[in-house]
């Protein structure tokens, strides 16, 4: 018994001593980036989330993680336990002004679904998104401009909906996900990933994203590691699932994100 013992005893020491020589996470490298479009028909209509002042009918972003070969995201920044970046970055607080030429679009195209009009309520969904994703990210943490430019240029390239111009549309009868999945293939070239909800007992598409490569120069789609979420409701490919349609709204007066990327460019063109 003694033994057995020691025997484990050695055996943990020697697993710790291997951990202790892996370089710390800190120190790795991201592999590449995730861009979330979240469908808000799935979104608002579940659990206490209250849409205001309706529930829009188009994709728009949810974020542009960095993420680890693995799949797993960087960890948010934290000056103490993860100063992913020597230069200091904008805070929070003070990030809307250095957005204030694209807010517009931003607004439109990142909207806080709390209150998609409310200019300071979608500016809290950029503070949350910039902390945890963009000060880490390979862009500079003193210019939010170019994240969040690069954010809106990469849904730009797709025309802002993965599954525009597909087979694969809103209705109330599901889709097979293999089918969702082959129809953001075919228009990306890429394979995605997608996350859903429930309504009831029904599976409902909440998000589809796209993978890139970390390449400033060019936008290069790549397959991403998992065709699910690890943690989502979806997991095989004969899910059934619904893109439940959107609710026939008044939008008057209200640019759709489509028409505001329309004027995203030029706007971009006098900033950077």
């Amino acid at each position: 018994m003694r033994q057995k013992h020691l025997l484990t005893g050695a055996l943990v020491a020697g697993i710790l001593a291997a951990i202790s020589l892996l370089p710390p996470r800190g120190n790795i490298e991201f592999s590449f980036y995730k861009l979330s479009f979240r469908w808000p028909p799935s979104a608002c209509n579940v659990g206490t989330l209250k849409c205001l002042p309706d529930t829009l009918g188009y994709f728009t972003i949810h974020g542009l993680w960095p993420t680890y070969a693995d799949d797993t995201e960087v960890p948010r920044y934290d000056p103490k336990k993860n100063k992913c970046t020597d230069v200091t970055p904008v805070d929070p607080k003070n990030l809307l002004p250095e957005l204030k030429n694209i807010e517009d679009t931003l607004q439109k195209c990142w909207p806080n679904y709390k209150n998609y009009k409310n200019i300071n309520m979608c500016a809290e969904s950029w503070k949350h998104e910039w902390v945890y994703h963009g000060i880490c990210s390979d862009y500079a943490a003193d210019k939010p401009l170019e994240y969040f430019s690069a954010a809106l240029t990469f849904a730009k390239e797709y025309e802002y909906d993965p599954l525009k111009g597909t087979n694969v549309q809103p209705r109330e009868e599901p889709y097979e996900a293999q089918e969702i999945i082959n129809a953001v293939k075919a228009k990306v070239g890429k394979t995605p990933q997608i996350q859903c909800n429930k309504n009831g007992e029904t599976l409902q598409l909440l998000e589809i994203r796209l993978c890139f490569e970390k390449n400033k120069s060019s936008i290069t789609p790549r397959d991403c590691p998992k065709t699910f979420t690890p943690d989502g409701l979806c997991q095989k490919e004969t899910d059934q699932i619904k893109i439940t349609p959107p609710p026939k709204v008044d939008l008057l007066g209200y640019k759709t994100c489509i028409e505001a990327m329309n004027e995203y460019e030029s706007v971009l063109s006098n900033e950077l």
